[in-house]
């Protein structure tokens, strides 16, 4: 090793060590503030503070965090000691005491945010579910509804909120009777059986939507659906149409037919009719009327046993000479009308 002459000082141990470092610059004379072993979680809005412990001798102080340099701002102050970092050099210079300028290694001072407590209810009821995933194989329709989240954070003392609605894939509704025959100025009722849980119910008669009216009437719920003073318009194809915010399903044609007439018959050609002896004539009974008409056939007041829509014959004597009558009958509605022609041979 080297020699000491006399006229050289004599260091103590210790003091030669401080020299030798203050020579040969060290990592070692920064020590980093450690996060104290109960630390609790800092909330959110709240502070914290981080002391350095080093040695005296620094002339160079700077903070950083996850190794990039921290400088003041609104939400973040430095005491006096500390120093702001350099410019654009991306690490800071060597003090000119030889103090090593190499960034201390500091454990963070809090601990990750702890997870929230969960948990989960239905239709506002406690489920008792306290995980934070909820598995749900609906069984029943009591399974759906309204299920709410609620997370809580016992730091910040926070609780957040979610709601999902968990919704019925509606089945197809019916519609009851699936037949219905009303008289003209008569009266008819619809019902539809769908799931309780539609939101939506309309009605609609051959694909157009029915709304109340004078003549018209809904049951509160829409489900009952009551037509008065039936005209010839109200005949057609009626279904009910179900809804909610997943599916919309559409009910098969319940028929409605409105028996009426006939009003009033005509007979096809109209008369009189000149014939000769041994023509061949067909004549023809039109009646408007709901269900079809039976016809009957009359010949100077006498049934001919003709039934159909039309009478041919060929007349080969006087005897099928006169006043041939059409009779239009509606077995629903009872009504008759009657139309006539007169035949003469010439």
């Amino acid at each position: 090793g080297p020699t000491i002459t006399p006229s050289q000082k004599v260091y103590a141990e210790g003091s030669a060590l401080n020299l030798l470092r203050r020579d040969h610059p060290s990592p070692a004379l920064v020590n980093a503030a450690q996060a104290p072993s109960d630390a609790k979680p800092n909330p959110e809005n709240g502070t914290f503070t981080l002391p350095c412990n080093s040695s005296p001798h620094t002339d160079t102080v700077l903070c950083l965090r996850d190794g990039s340099y921290l400088v003041p701002s609104e939400g973040l102050g430095l005491s006096s000691e500390s120093q702001m970092p350099p410019g654009p050099t991306p690490a800071p210079t060597g003090a000119r005491s030889g103090i090593s300028s190499a960034p201390t290694s500091a454990s963070p001072a809090t601990s990750p945010c702890p997870a929230p407590s969960y948990h989960w209810f239905l239709n506002g009821t406690d489920t008792n579910e306290t995980e934070s995933i909820l598995t749900v194989n609906p069984t029943s329709l009591d399974q759906l509804g309204t299920y709410k989240c609620q997370a809580h954070n016992s730091v910040t003392g926070l609780t957040a909120r979610m709601d999902i609605e968990v919704e019925e894939m509606l089945p197809k509704p019916t519609v009851m009777p699936n037949q219905t025959q009303v008289l003209e100025n008569g009266n008819f009722t619809l019902t539809c059986n769908s799931s309780p849980h539609t939101d939506t119910l309309l009605w609609l008669q051959d694909g157009a939507s029915l709304a109340p009216s004078d003549r018209l009437g809904l049951s509160p719920d829409n489900r009952t659906l009551t037509v008065s003073g039936v005209t010839r318009g109200d005949a057609g194809a009626y279904q009910c149409e179900v809804r909610n915010p997943i599916s919309t399903e559409r009910s098969e044609p319940s028929n409605v037919t409105v028996a009426y007439g006939p009003d009033s018959a005509r007979i096809d050609p109209p008369g009189p009719i000149d014939l000769t002896l041994g023509s061949l004539l067909t004549l023809s009974c039109v009646a408007d009327s709901v269900p079809a008409p039976s016809y009957r056939w009359v010949l100077n007041g006498t049934n001919t046993n003709e039934n159909g829509t039309s009478l041919t014959f060929n007349p080969t004597t006087l005897d099928h000479q006169g006043t041939y009558e059409c009779q239009a009958h509606n077995p629903i509605t009872n009504r008759t009308a009657r139309a006539s022609v007169a035949v003469r041979f010439v």
